[in-house]
Order: C-alpha cells, then sequence, then structure tokens
C-alpha cells in the first residue's frame, strides 16, 4: 500500500558529499572574516585614513613663480624681452606658512579620522562575528525543528490510520478520525516553512562564506556559557565597539573647532624671485611678504567657529544617546538570555520527565490491555512536540547568546 504521507519525507536542502567537514560556527567565523566584504572595505578606509594623516601637519609645497613682466607692447621694441631695460624675466618661488595652531588642529584631525577607522574596523568585525552567527543558529535550529516535524509527521500519519482502522470496528468516533487526519495533512505546511527557514539560514550563510555555506553543520557551542562576563557587559561600555567610534568623532569635532577658532589668525607667505635683464642692465632681487587679513570676524570666521562648536555639542549629544541606548540594549538581551536559559533548563528537567513518563504510563496500560492505541500514540506525538518547544527555546537562547557573545571582540587564547 503506498504510504499517505511520503510526500512529506524531508527534502534535500543541498547537496553535500558524505565524506564533507562539518562546518562549526567558529570556522564559518573564520571563513567569513577572511573574506567579508564589509571588513575588506573598512581595512581600505583605514589605510586611507593613516595615508592622509602623514602630512597632515606639513607645510603646503612651495610653488614656482615663472613670469615675463614689462613686455613693450609697441614701438622698435615691442614684443623684445632684452632690449627694453624694463623688461625682465623673472624666476621665484613662494612659500605659504600656516601658523601652528592650524597644522596642529590638522594633525588632531587627522589622528582622530584613523583612530574612528580603527573603532569602524571593529565594529565591522564583531557585526560580521554576530551576523554569521545568527545565520548558522537559524540554519541549525531550522534542520533541527524539520527533523522534528518529520518524526511528528510519521507518529501523526500513525494515529490517522489508527483512527481510521477504529471506526472501521466501530470503536472510534468519525470526528475523532477526521481530526486526527487534518491534524496530519497540517502538518505539511509547518514543514514547508520550516524548510523556507532553512534555505533562508542558507543563504545567510553562503553570503558570508560561499559555497561552505553548503556543508553539514557542527555540534553548536554551548548557548548557556557567555564569553564576555555580565560586568563587561553592562558596565565597561568604553570598550564596546559600538561606542568606542563616538570618542574619536569628539576628537574629530574638537579639532575642527580648533580649527574654526585659528582661522581668526591670518595665515602669511613668502615670496623670494630672481629678475634677469638685458645685458645693458643689472639684475634684479624680489622678495615679499603676504598676509591674511581677518578683518570681517563678525561675519565670516565667527559663525564658522560657531557651527563647529554646534557640531561638537551635536556629537556629544549623540554618543550620550547611543551609551543609553546601547546599555537599554545589553539589558534586553540579556532578559532574553536569562529567561530562555532558564526555560530550556525547565524542558530538560522536569516537562522532559513528566512526558517520558506520560509516555511510559499510557503504553504500560496498552500493553496490559487497560489503555488504547490512541492514547499511546497521543503520548508519543506530545513527547514530539514537547521536544520541538524545546528546541525553539534554544533557538531563542542562543540567537540572545550570539547578540551578546559577540557585541565584544572574542578573547584571544594565549597558545
Amino acid at each position: 500500500m503506498k504510504c499517505r504521507f511520503c510526500w512529506m519525507a524531508p527534502a534535500v536542502l543541498v547537496a553535500v558529499n558524505a565524506g564533507a567537514t562539518p562546518l562549526s560556527l567558529a570556522e564559518a567565523q573564520r571563513r567569513a572574516a577572511l573574506s567579508a566584504p564589509p571588513v575588506a572595505a573598512q581595512s581600505a578606509a583605514l589605510d586611507a585614513a593613516r595615508n592622509m594623516a602623514t602630512g597632515a601637519a606639513e607645510l603646503a609645497d612651495p610653488k614656482l613663480i615663472l613670469g615675463l613682466e614689462n613686455v613693450p607692447l609697441s614701438g622698435p621694441d615691442r614684443f623684445s624681452t632684452a632690449r627694453d631695460g624694463m623688461t625682465m624675466r623673472r624666476i621665484g618661488f613662494m612659500q605659504e606658512f600656516a601658523r601652528e595652531a592650524k597644522r596642529t588642529a590638522r594633525a588632531g584631525r587627522a589622528q582622530a579620522e584613523v583612530a574612528r577607522e580603527q573603532a569602524m574596523l571593529e565594529l565591522a568585525r564583531v557585526n560580521v562575528d554576530r551576523d554569521v552567527a545568527l545565520a548558522w543558529i537559524e540554519r541549525h535550529f531550522a534542520e533541527r525543528q524539520l527533523t522534528l516535524l518529520e518524526e511528528l509527521a510519521a507518529e501523526s500519519g500513525l494515529q490517522a490510520r489508527a483512527s481510521v482502522a477504529q471506526l472501521a470496528g466501530a470503536k472510534g468516533e468519525a470526528a475523532e478520525s477526521i481530526g486526527a487526519q487534518f491534524a496530519a495533512t497540517q502538518l505539511g505546511d509547518r514543514i514547508d516553512d520550516m524548510r523556507r527557514v532553512a534555505a533562508r539560514g542558507i543563504a545567510m550563510l553562503r553570503r558570508w562564506i560561499g559555497s561552505h555555506a553548503d556543508a553539514p553543520l557542527a555540534t553548536p557551542p554551548d548557548f548557556t556559557r557567555l564569553t564576555h562576563d555580565e560586568r563587561t557587559l553592562t558596565h565597561d561600555l568604553a570598550s564596546h565597539p559600538h561606542l568606542a567610534i563616538y570618542v574619536p568623532t569628539e576628537a574629530a569635532a574638537k579639532a575642527d573647532l580648533k580649527l574654526a577658532e585659528a582661522a581668526r589668525q591670518g595665515d602669511w607667505s613668502l615670496e623670494i624671485a630672481y629678475g634677469q635683464r638685458g645685458s645693458s642692465y643689472p639684475d634684479m632681487l624680489s622678495i615679499g611678504v603676504k598676509m591674511d587679513l581677518p578683518i570681517f570676524q563678525s561675519t565670516r570666521q565667527d559663525p564658522a567657529a560657531f557651527a563647529k562648536a554646534a557640531e561638537l555639542t551635536k556629537v556629544r549629544a549623540q554618543a550620550l544617546d547611543a551609551e543609553r541606548a546601547h546599555a537599554a540594549e545589553v539589558e534586553m538581551w540579556l532578559a532574553d538570555w536569562k529567561s530562555a536559559k532558564a526555560r530550556v533548563e525547565r524542558f530538560r528537567g522536569p516537562l522532559n520527565n513528566l512526558a517520558r513518563q506520560r509516555l511510559d504510563t499510557t503504553l504500560a496500560a496498552y500493553q496490559g490491555g487497560k489503555g488504547e492505541l490512541s492514547m499511546v500514540l497521543e503520548a508519543r506525538r506530545a513527547a514530539i512536540e514537547l521536544r520541538m518547544a524545546e528546541a525553539m527555546a534554544e533557538a531563542e537562547l542562543a540567537r540572545a547568546w550570539a547578540q551578546l557573545n559577540f557585541m565584544l571582540p572574542q578573547k584571544k587564547e594565549t597558545p
């Protein structure tokens, strides 16, 4: 007889070689770190900032001066560069001298940008670790729940067939038989949806590690233990990459303010030139100094300084808001993790014990001729449902664990 529930058999989500090495979470994160575009992009940004900082405090390049002066345009000597005594060929250079306060501020601004890009790189790394972990967890628990759903489908099929047999033997009710068949058929939707979730997990992993995402998954880590202690997560917020970027951002805003204030004092430049005239005339030397005259500060330099001061205030307010939001987020994830951890412990302890006792009791009653087969099948189905609920609780635990565990860079093991 053809099985009515064969269409519920597990679909192969990916083609995996039998000898493929299982993919652990740590290995997935290691592979992602080697090729993750956000990390590569931020590394390039850091290199760019370091190179830009190299000459931030240097003076501007000198300027070469070449020219002709007093070339006659009429008369017998027109367009001659040698016969008229006033005509002079001129060569020289000019050097601009920015004030030390400006150069110091520029250097500080450049170093702050380097520090900011370094902090952004750390943030990109922890974000990749977290996203890879969430994708790995999504796939792991989807595949685990899919296996349980298929077990549940088999049990529901048995229960549906048993109810049909009882009805045929005038021992059951039609409503009970129809309900059993409906429940068995309805499981198809749950299986299809879980296959979708598992496929999404693989797709998310492929974003980070390509075809390596098709490998079977290894044993998951212990989601009941965090790498970082709770105090580090809740109190040492300055060490969190999500907040560390605001320290150099504020330093850059301070440097911008100093630059704007330094603009109230003008820069100056030195110009030296040698002028050559005809052979009958002496050569000339010219020396000149040019100075900025910031005499309209109330409408030029002052508004710019006020704007930079406002920018600094804005950055400080944003940093405070980010710190409060981050602290609240940590507290919420900790609450989720602790709650899920307690639920998982209950599933693994008293709830599983009760389900096992129920199954043993109904089975003993059936074997002793005092119970019905439908009660045994229902107890078996309920035990699988309980394992499903346990897997869902563990998935919640794992997601909260990933958010907390990869909020900070991982501790390096000493060799």
